[in-house]
């Protein structure tokens, strides 16, 4: 991720295929709170605060990137 804009084009790619799979936007939320919930069971007192923060974040960047991709057309 330290170069996300050459992570853009793909990831709206990936976001129309969801599209085509049936994933609607409210899917992502989903996602994300069981990506969060995964990373606390497996990483125990090493998922703080701030690691639980830099996560959500990080989805969040992708997803909507994803999102705004499932209405992209190359």
């Amino acid at each position: 991720l330290d170069n996300l804009e050459a992570l853009v084009e793909p990831l709206k790619m990936s976001g129309k295929a969801h599209r085509e799979y049936g994933v609607s936007a409210e899917d992502y939320d989903k996602v994300g709170a069981s990506f969060l919930w995964t990373l606390e069971q497996g990483l125990g007192d090493a998922f703080t605060p701030e690691v639980r923060e830099a996560w959500r974040v990080t989805y969040s960047t992708v997803a909507d990137v994803m999102i705004e991709g499932a209405e992209y057309d190359t």
